[in-house]
């Protein structure tokens, strides 16, 4: 798929899912990354401040679909969030209806990290609330498995009760 941007009387071509970028010149390159320059110094401050959000949220999805990747804690994906909105993390937790001390014991691990806050996060952040639960679950899964709590869980696989099914019907 060929796309034609025309703007600024610059006109480039780009072939968008391309899995081979090397057929580009070293021209062409230049003229991209000028174009995209360009185009970013004409972003508002709230642009800006959306783009770099929306990249901390794919890095979480990136994250979450990385089956090898050490955990993400929550404390981390919070701060890179706050210091993206400049925002400190007392400011924070009183716009969430509660106290910086009672918050950072959700965010350590302290306690529970639960579905409200998870709501809270997802309005305030503008992401999926499940986006913050699931980070959480496979945070704490990550915890079993450092612990090798899942030897326990071992003896529950099917493989290993089908032929008592089969003799108990």
């Amino acid at each position: 798929m060929i796309t034609i941007k025309d703007k600024d009387a610059i006109k480039l071509k780009v072939e968008i899912g391309s899995n081979d970028p090397k057929h580009l010149t070293e021209d062409q390159i230049g003229r991209l990354k000028t174009f995209a320059k360009n185009n970013a110094k004409q972003r508002n401050e709230e642009q800006k401040i959306t783009n770099k959000l929306m990249a901390l949220r794919f890095e979480i999805e990136e994250h979450l679909n990385d089956n090898n990747s050490k955990p993400l804690t929550l404390e981390h994906v919070l701060l890179n969030y706050l210091e993206v909105l400049n925002l400190p993390f007392r400011k924070f937790a009183i716009c969430l209806d509660t106290t910086d001390s009672n918050l950072k014991k959700y965010v350590m691990g302290e306690r529970k990290f639960n579905k409200d806050l998870a709501l809270k996060f997802s309005h305030f952040f503008h992401t999926p609330a499940d986006l913050w639960l699931k980070l959480q679950l496979k945070n704490e899964l990550f915890d079993l498995k450092k612990k090798k709590v899942t030897k326990l869980y071992e003896k529950y696989d099917y493989r290993k009760v089908k032929g008592m099914i089969d003799w108990f019907y």
